[in-house]
């Protein structure tokens, strides 16, 4: 998925986002260590350029797995940064193929990250629960630079319909949802 949105009058922002890349590699913490297989094990990209705001927010959430049949499917979910009725980055990867949804909207409570969130579509393709169990913070405070991250790791739960219609039941996919605002 690759977008290019303007900011204004004068920004943009230029966006490649790539899921369900199979993962391989070995990931230690303290003593454990584990080890990536990618026949089971898939990853994302997600690369991006651009001139931003001073103030800026955002909401993305993204997934990568297989549903019980085998096939990979991925979710990249966006809303809040910059002129999204120009194009958009919501959509479901289905084995290598996207299919776009409209706009989501993030059913949470920002600084209540934990509780669980939920994200539904305008069109009625998309019904999620997500799930955090795990919060991960990160924050840059250097003046008139400050940026604060919660990326919340959970569980995916709900369905998701094709561009042809097929519904796909989505269960325990593991993904992230974050918010994030700077300035900077």
């Amino acid at each position: 998925m690759a977008i290019v949105i303007p900011i204004g009058a004068r920004r943009f922002y230029y966006n490649r986002k790539i899921n369900c890349l199979p993962a391989t590699g070995t990931v230690r913490y303290g003593d454990m260590t584990d080890t990536l297989d990618p026949a089971t094990c898939l990853g994302s990209l997600d690369w991006g350029r651009g001139v931003w705001e001073y103030r800026s927010y955002w909401n993305w959430a993204s997934a990568s797995g297989y549903l019980p049949d085998g096939r990979t499917v991925g979710l990249n979910l966006g809303r809040g940064f910059g002129d999204l009725s120009k194009a958009g980055e919501n959509a479901l990867v289905l084995e290598n193929r996207i299919h776009k949804l409209e706009e989501v909207t993030f059913g949470y409570v920002s600084g209540d990250y934990m509780q669980p969130w939920t994200f539904a579509d305008t069109e009625g393709r998309l019904r999620l629960a997500f799930t955090p169990f795990k919060e991960r913070i990160a924050t840059t405070k250097l003046g008139i630079i400050d940026s604060e991250v919660h990326q919340m790791f959970g569980r995916y739960n709900g369905t998701v319909v094709t561009d042809e219609g097929e519904t796909l039941e989505i269960v325990d996919l593991i993904g992230f949802a974050e918010e994030h605002r700077a300035r900077w």
